[in-house]
């Protein structure tokens, strides 16, 4: 372990001085008064690593330390982030009032922290929020109705995770489809052969509706039915649903290759790390998503949020169980004015004011362990056009 000794006349100056000369990752691992101030024994994080197994016997005592200094410098961490939010809080209490505003929302650490930065100077709380709102409304990627798909046609698979409500929403689909173009060119397949009574269920819609209905067993049986249903103007496929990390979710990333595209059914009742989990993983190259069970979304905000990253186009929303009613266009207006409406609430999960510090240091901590997550999209955000108050 490489360690330097610091002399300074108050800890302040010697902390400035550590860290500028060992980088910020040091950890100082002693002080002690000094008749010319303080003294301060550190050492650059790097050099505390246990060093690979032939240089050294690595002892349990060795562990424990570093384990330990891991754990203190992990606190410190979190104080320290704590301090920032205070001392941001008084230099720039607007851009502060923004990150809350998000944070309530339910919208994400990366998301809310870009929007900030990109505050335009001098206003005041009141136009900050007028310009986050037109932010947020310009930027959630909404399909316009020239593009609804069961108007333009075509063959569309809905992919989800098992419970986002993809049977359900088919129905409601289809129904627009018949009134698009009439229920001999509108076909349904049934392509879930896990879920008992899937099938079952879409006979009952495709016969209210008056539509065919065609079932497919497996991957195998989708190809060559496909080729029948060419004539058809509109085929929608419900397809089995898996969990995020399923591997079987392959199989429907496969129907690309068929000329089928998929439309990506995500709950936004769900925790924003399963909405994050399922986006990476069903809207990867969907041609559009499908926002479902909003009425049991009391903070749709982590969905918005997961929709602006990855620029991936809402083409519907759905909130109730009936058919058709329940399935609507999206209006970007409403749906951000409901997320910051959402974090308002009084819940035993919101947080008081002075709950706030120990959030920035936890969301500073979870940085430092684990990496700023990648937001690429972010750079084709429309944030610095007509950044005006008004």
């Amino acid at each position: 372990m490489n360690t330097r000794v610091f002399i300074a006349a108050n800890a302040r100056e010697g902390l400035m001085r550590v860290r500028r000369e060992l980088g910020d990752d040091a950890v100082v691992l002693s002080t002690r008064p000094h008749p010319q101030g303080v003294e301060l024994l550190a050492s650059a994080y790097g050099d505390l690593a246990v060093p690979a197994i032939g240089e050294m016997p690595d002892t349990s005592g060795s562990s424990r330390i570093l384990a330990e200094l891991s754990r203190l410098r992990g606190l410190l961490q979190n104080q320290l982030a704590g301090f920032a939010w205070g001392t941001a809080r008084r230099r720039d209490p607007v851009r502060v009032a923004v990150l809350q505003t998000l944070f309530a929302a339910g919208f994400g650490s990366s998301l809310a922290r870009t929007l900030a930065a990109h505050l335009p100077r001098g206003l005041d709380i009141e136009a900050a929020q007028r310009w986050l709102r037109q932010v947020l409304i310009r930027n959630l990627p909404v399909a316009g109705r020239e593009a609804d798909p069961m108007t333009a046609g075509g063959h569309y698979a809905l992919v989800g995770s098992t419970g986002s409500g993809k049977t359900t929403t088919i129905a409601k689909l289809a129904t627009r489809g018949v009134d698009a173009h009439g229920s001999a060119d509108v076909a349904l397949v049934a392509a879930d052969a896990y879920r008992i009574g899937a099938t079952a269920q879409l006979r009952i819609y495709a016969d209210l509706l008056g539509v065919s209905l065609h079932v497919c067993d497996d991957q195998a049986g989708l190809v060559r039915l496909l080729p029948e249903l060419k004539a058809r103007k509109l085929v929608l496929i419900d397809t089995a649903g898996f969990a995020p990390s399923d591997p079987r979710i392959r199989e429907s990333r496969a129907l690309d290759a068929l000329g089928v595209r998929r439309l990506a059914v995500i709950a936004a009742n769900q925790q924003g790390a399963a909405i994050e989990q399922a986006m990476q993983r069903f809207g990867e190259a969907a041609a559009a998503c499908i926002l479902t069970k909003l009425d049991e979304a009391p903070q749709p905000g982590a969905a918005l949020d997961s929709l602006i990253r990855h620029r991936l186009p809402l083409a519907y929303i759905a909130g109730g169980q009936r058919v058709p009613e329940d399935l609507h266009a999206p209006n970007a207006a409403y749906l951000i004015d409901r997320a910051l409406k959402g974090g308002q609430l009084v819940t035993p999960y919101a947080l008081e004011a002075e709950d706030w510090p120990l959030f920035a240091g936890v969301e500073a901590d979870r940085a430092e362990r684990h990496g700023r997550m990648s937001i690429d999209p972010l750079k084709r955000m429309n944030i610095l056009k007509g950044t005006g108050a008004g």
